[in-house]
């Protein structure tokens, strides 16, 4: 009998503890750090719910954040990403089938409700909370939320806000303060290093209240998932060039609103290694990410030249969702430099970008860089991408091309050496060997194409430029500064409010 009674029993408690099993639980992250004034559908916030098959979410509340100006949040979207992996990805609201809209609401006070009915069909699911921002948002404004509850039918929980290991001191994200980003590529061997320069090669203080944002060309990864250094030449210790070229950046940048970004490139075969297997992605993301933090960029450019094929491209969109996880919460921004009209990105990529410079050039044509390449890629990026304007970026060249070839290149400084009274509206040259005599013909973006290029990207709303390499001009307080025809067009000024 008593056998009985303690069977009775135990199968009663089995019974009620089915019944009251435990409420789902969650994560959110703050994987997104730049906004943009006037534009659609920008993520925010990963959410990762973790609970049983069949659970039905009734309810997923956020707050705003501290100071955030519930004005400037016309509309709130939540998506449920379509990746069964662990890392979901962003949508980016244009017909990419990454993920799945569920609701849509507004902010009433200082809270976000949605409210519909999700039956969780994995043990975790990825959701995200993306927002558009308005048009009259000003420069730097708080963008940041909590979700503070998620209702289901077992229960409630309050989510785990989790920062990137590397992050000490998580910030809420900013609308992009400029009207144009104007991002020169500058290599740390003509700051300090190759030579051992005792100074920036013309790079001056001025030059950081015209541009935007400096790319810091001066990493690259290795196949195991660690951060190196590019090769700054023989007999030279490459970390201390790379040390005292930030060093110097920061010095020259001063109190001025430019932002560093941490440049990564030459890494072509490492790369593909490195993001092929997911322990190994994982660790690249870490490591980048720590290096990204500690020395104090606001940035990070992928130059990979080139993912070859489509499996190279798929490993670096989960590469940079690994990313987006370990910078959450640090405000650094994510880009990559892509050739789009040569070994061209896929969606899965550039969707998780906070924006993309494209190498408008290298190209075999006759002009090197021409215009109408300079249009085509803007078109590529707005068309095949569904990019928004402001997340594109366009390259122009401060260097030649022998025509129709890419075996040899000279840059601005070079040309102008050879040819100083060169006129602004010529844009080819005969170049000069060795010994003085004539070599190929070259062609090259002389100043009024540059400034044609420059009122183009602005006329049509675009992102702003890009300059490969910057380090190749003349000093800027030179007439003929490439630099100075650009900043006669486009530079750093502050978005005005529409």
């Amino acid at each position: 009998m008593v056998t009985r009674f303690v069977y009775i029993l135990s199968l009663m408690l089995c019974l009620l503890m089915a019944g009251t099993a435990a409420a789902a639980t969650a994560e959110t992250r703050q994987t997104y750090s730049i906004f943009y004034a006037g534009v659609e559908n920008q993520c925010l916030l990963q959410l990762k719910i973790m609970g049983e098959p069949g659970e039905v979410i009734k309810e997923i509340r956020f707050s705003l954040g501290e100071k955030v100006k519930a004005g400037n949040i016309k509309k709130a979207h939540l998506y449920k990403a379509d990746a069964s992996w662990n890392n979901g990805f962003a949508p980016n609201g244009k017909g990419h089938n990454h993920s799945s809209l569920l609701e849509s609401a507004r902010v009433a006070g200082n809270e976000i409700i949605f409210k519909k009915s999700i039956e969780l069909k994995e043990s975790t699911s990825i959701f995200w909370l993306t927002l558009d921002i308005a048009g009259k948002a000003k420069g730097n404004s708080r963008i940041s939320a909590v979700c503070t509850n998620v209702v289901t039918d077992k229960g409630s929980c309050t989510p785990q806000q989790i920062w990137g290991e590397a992050v000490q001191n998580p910030q809420a994200a900013r609308v992009y303060p400029f009207a144009y980003r104007v991002v020169p590529y500058y290599r740390p061997r003509w700051v300090k290093g190759w030579g051992n320069a005792p100074k920036a090669v013309h790079l001056t203080e001025e030059h950081f209240k015209l541009f935007t944002d400096i790319v810091h060309f001066a990493y690259s990864v290795s196949s195991d998932g660690e951060v190196t250094l590019q090769y700054v030449g023989e007999g030279v210790d490459a970390q201390q060039v790379v040390d005292e070229a930030l060093a110097e950046l920061k010095r020259l940048r001063g109190d001025s609103k430019s932002h560093l970004i941490a440049g990564f490139g030459h890494m072509a075969g490492p790369m593909s290694e490195a993001v092929r297997e997911a322990n190994t992605r994982r660790k690249l993301a870490k490591n980048m990410a720590k290096w990204i933090i500690s020395r104090g960029y606001q940035g990070v450019d992928i130059d990979w030249e080139y993912p070859e094929t489509a499996s190279h491209w798929q490993h670096f969109g989960f590469f940079i969702a690994d990313l987006r996880e370990e910078l959450a919460g640090s405000g650094v921004s994510i880009s990559i430099a892509a050739s789009v009209g040569y070994r061209v990105p896929i969606p899965f990529v550039t969707d998780q970008l906070d924006f993309i410079m494209t190498m408008s050039y290298d190209d075999l044509q006759a002009q090197h860089a021409s215009m109408q390449l300079f249009q085509r890629d803007a078109n590529i990026c707005l068309n095949n991408f569904k990019m928004p304007k402001k997340r594109i970026v366009l390259g122009l060249p401060f260097y030649s091309n022998e025509k129709g070839k890419l075996t040899t290149q000279y840059g601005y400084s070079q040309i102008r050496s050879w040819y100083p009274k060169l006129g602004p509206d010529v844009n080819e040259f005969i170049s000069k060997n060795a010994d003085g005599s004539d070599g190929p013909p070259h062609s090259f973006n002389g100043a009024t194409l540059i400034k044609e290029k420059c009122r183009w990207a602005k006329q049509e709303h675009m992102g702003g430029v890009m300059i490969w390499a910057y380090d190749t001009d003349i000093p800027l307080s030179k007439k003929a500064s490439l630099a100075r025809a650009m900043f006669s067009v486009i530079k750093q000024s502050k978005r005005k409010a529409k």
